[in-house]
């Protein structure tokens, strides 16, 4: 699996251990003006580049750098209201009128051709969020509604082709859902919506929601089932509930520093799990631990806690630190691991041999599975393979420590925003894993216990560096979430009969479909990189390191302070937001 994290354009780093004279530089291909600043950008599943000002919303072509359209009507989006439908090229979105942006219209647009393909009537309403549920050729809105004899929050389904609406459904009372800075949001005048919660899960007719613990709605009718309400963790901070969960007739979920097992067909709570409340701190820390994640594996309930965690600027480490195993008969603790250090990432699961790998500031950990009682498998202390460059860590005296425990010693006394917070791990397409940290990447092999390379950078800034923690903790949240085994989910037959429904309407898109097949090929071949924002020639710029060796051989000069970038690794492709008003392409 690629570096999701790093590559998503925000990994602020400075690459001072692997040289980069051997590396290739890229070559510019077209240089396209915005007409405004870019706010946001990201790369559809068909490659299509989408750029939102505060004035429009704007799709550049990638191979040429032509605007294949712009939509001047679509002001002040964000990535959580101009949402892509996976799998077909249909972008979501709303526009927004009134005092307070009080009144809203919803429309979907063929985001090959910028045409509306509907549009549903507008309402008074403060938009909340948007749920794709392609599955069903479904799209469900999240609203406070201001117009109904009813007022609250409501769920309202319309038809993914056609805008129609299918049904409607009050959740609970108006501003029943705690709601988060949205990523956009102005300085004054804070905009909220859900984007402090991951996105629900669907099985068959059922779509379970994390908004308030877990509620039951039927996609059929939009009934709500049941719902069992638990408190998040920490009310200000994003993702503090945990992914929802599903295994067989149970689902399970996780708020307020306990899990909860339910049984997914009527509602019932089988069992809450005690507090997490042996860390050695005040008693306000002990009861708001933040449980962040939960995997089922080898018919155990593997619980991360703490962690990362953003409020929507600023992301901070979240005390205390583990991963607790429990019994799903009961949900008693099976095995306990609280001996973190200066961080945890996100667990991963090694399917084959039943193995939950995870990392903290010193070490790369394993936790064996396959047994009746969850065992250590392995401990190995992250060390550096790679001979230590000069600049940064040379001046700091790090030449000679080695591992991040010495990283850490080291730069306490120079800078503690230098600290190596741990933020993520991902599986490698080889089966092993890559342990990624503010300023570290480490290749493990979690069957030989060993490390093949190791790289350690240093970032340019202490800005450029809290951002990156801030990126690889929404990326790591989002990879978590994404390894949820819930039927009915992408490439079901479920999900691909809706999908199709959604074809047969748009013609635009069998023009496109051996585009897509090409980039799901590109994309194979493309997972042996990563790409850096990092030191280059005495300039910032963006590096491209081989994850099979742990070699930099792929540089670009970018000569901005904080530049933005995003790479699109299936064609080898890196765009530039120049001054954020201008995209450069460049081809690797």
């Amino acid at each position: 699996m690629k570096l999701a994290p790093l590559s998503a354009g925000c990994l602020a780093l400075a690459l001072i251990s692997s040289p980069l004279s051997a590396a290739s530089a890229a070559k510019p291909l077209w240089s396209t003006p915005l007409g405004g600043d870019a706010k946001w950008h990201q790369l559809t599943g068909l490659g299509t580049l989408l750029v939102g000002t505060d004035a429009a919303v704007v799709a550049i072509s990638p191979e040429d750098g032509k605007i294949a359209w712009r939509r001047d009507d679509l002001k002040k989006t964000n990535r959580h209201n101009a949402r892509e439908i996976p799998g077909t090229p249909v972008l979501i979105c709303n526009t927004f009128d009134g005092m307070m942006n009080s009144k809203v219209t919803f429309l979907a647009v063929d985001y090959l051709t910028g045409q509306t393909l509907w549009t549903a009537p507008q309402m008074l309403a403060q938009y909340q969020g948007t749920i794709p549920v392609p599955e069903k050729n479904l799209v469900v809105f999240v609203v406070n509604t201001m117009d109904q004899k009813d007022n609250g929050v409501w769920f309202m389904a319309h038809d993914l082709a056609t805008g129609a609406q299918k049904w409607a459904v009050k959740l609970t009372k108006p501003g029943g859902i705690p709601l988060h800075l949205a990523d956009n949001s102005g300085k004054f005048i804070p905009t909220m919506d859900l984007s402090g919660y991951h996105d629900p899960i669907v099985d068959g007719d059922e779509m379970y929601v994390g908004y308030l613990g877990v509620h039951c709605i039927d996609l059929t009718t939009g009934a709500v089932k049941w719902g069992v309400e638990f408190p998040p963790a920490a009310k200000g901070l994003k993702k503090t509930y945990a992914p929802l969960r599903i295994d067989g007739d149970r689902i399970y979920g996780a708020g307020g520093g306990s899990v909860y097992a339910i049984n997914r067909r009527d509602g019932t709570t089988l069992w809450t799990s005690d507090r997490i409340s042996d860390y050695a701190g005040l008693l306000k820390a002990r009861d708001n631990a933040i449980v962040a994640q939960l995997e089922i594996v080898g018919g155990k309930i593997f619980s991360r806690y703490g962690g990362n965690f953003s409020d929507g600027k600023n992301a901070t480490l979240k005390e205390p630190l583990g991963v607790i195993v429990l019994d799903p008969a009961d949900g008693k603790s099976l095995y306990h691991f609280d001996q973190a250090k200066e961080g945890i990432t996100n667990l991963v699961v090694i399917a084959a041999t039943k193995t939950v790998v995870f990392a903290d500031g010193a070490n790369v950990y394993g936790i064996d599975a396959s047994g009746a009682t969850p065992a250590e498998a392995f401990k190995s202390p992250i060390e550096f393979k790679k001979k230590m460059g000069v600049g940064g860590v040379a001046k700091i005296g790090l030449g000679a420590l080695g591992g991040v425990s010495g990283l850490v010693k080291g730069v306490a006394s120079a800078s503690k925003g230098r600290l190596d917070v741990p933020v993520a791990v991902n599986l490698r397409p080889d089966g092993g894993v890559v342990v990624q940290g503010k300023q570290h990447l480490l290749a493990f092999d979690p069957v030989a216990k060993t490390s093949h390379w190791s790289l350690f950078y240093a970032a340019p800034s202490e800005a450029l560096g809290n951002i990156a923690m801030f990126a690889v903790t929404a990326a790591a949240a989002v990879y978590g979430n994404g390894q949820a085994a819930a039927g009915g989910g992408f490439g079901s037959s479920g999900y691909n009969s809706g999908v199709n429904t959604i074809h047969s309407n748009l013609g635009s898109y069998n023009a496109y479909t051996e585009k897509a097949a090409r980039r799901a090929g590109g994309s194979k071949s493309s997972q042996a990189y990563t790409y850096i924002l990092t030191k280059v020639e005495k300039d910032i710029g963006v590096v491209g390191v081989n994850l099979a060796t742990g070699e930099t051989d792929r540089e670009l000069v970018l000569k901005e302070k904080e530049p933005d970038y995003t790479v699109d690794e299936p064609m080898n492709r890196v765009f530039h937001f120049k001054g954020k008003s201008t995209v450069v392409g460049y081809q690797f």
